[in-house]
């Protein structure tokens, strides 16, 4: 559970104990969500007050932070650098993988 609470981040904490927690990673968000109730009752236990957790999906900030194939670096890079760019159209340069 600690691993999945790392990819995620309070959002809000109201006076009347409700916590709002948010995942930018589906896995994570799914695997807390089942898990809400024990996630619930520990927090509750560790501050010794009657909290509500809920857990929040951040879609927004999950596709920010997925993995690029070596094909998506490759055809970023040749738009970006002059240099590969030049290679590319020069010498017809490719990504060999």
């Amino acid at each position: 559970m600690a691993t999945h609470l790392l990819s995620c981040e309070l959002v809000s904490c109201s006076p009347a104990g409700a916590l709002e927690i948010a995942c930018c990673r589906k896995f994570s968000y799914e695997e807390l969500l089942q898990e809400r109730e024990t996630l619930q009752q520990e927090i509750a236990k560790f501050y010794a007050l009657p909290l509500h957790v809920t857990i929040l999906y951040d879609a927004e900030k999950d596709a920010c932070t997925k993995e690029k194939s070596v094909f998506t670096l490759f055809q970023e890079l040749s738009q970006q650098n002059e240099v590969i760019r030049f290679l590319i159209t020069e010498f017809g340069g490719e990504l060999v993988y």
